[in-house]
């Protein structure tokens, strides 16, 4: 991402998409309408025996449930990443690291077309490529 953070690194959330109707326990904090979501509040069934709290966690950004594969790779910032590990022109070379954690089929690699995963691949691939010399 391009705006100024004091963060070490950047955390996005994606939210899963659902083929099952459940009743949601957790909620997007918008509290400012133009800005992208930046915090979920998680708040334990009024049913669940076991004491939990309501928990507020903060993230650079949240991906609600209708975020496709090609937005992610777009608005976390991946591809600037890349070009800098690779040093691409007027980018100095950094380190950078990308992981995708979740539970299976929950969309770390394919879920609405290509993954970031596969993405960032493809994209490390034909940067290097092209800067290969023939």
């Amino acid at each position: 991402m391009d705006k100024p953070n004091s963060a070490l690194f950047d955390v996005f959330l994606r939210l899963r998409p659902s083929d099952v109707e459940r009743l949601r326990f957790l909620d997007v904090d918008r509290s400012t309408p133009s800005a992208a979501p930046t915090h979920i509040t998680i708040k334990p069934p009024v049913d669940d025996k076991r004491k939990r709290a309501v928990e507020r966690f903060g993230f650079t950004r949240v991906f609600e449930e209708d975020a496709g594969q090609l937005e992610l790779f777009r608005d976390t910032g991946a591809v600037s990443m890349i070009e800098g590990v690779l040093g691409a022109v007027g980018k100095e070379g950094r380190d950078g690291l990308l992981a995708t954690l979740g539970v299976t089929g929950s969309g770390k690699v394919r879920r609405d077309g290509m993954g970031v995963n596969i993405r960032c691949s493809q994209a490390h691939a034909n940067s290097t490529f092209r800067a290969t010399p023939s």
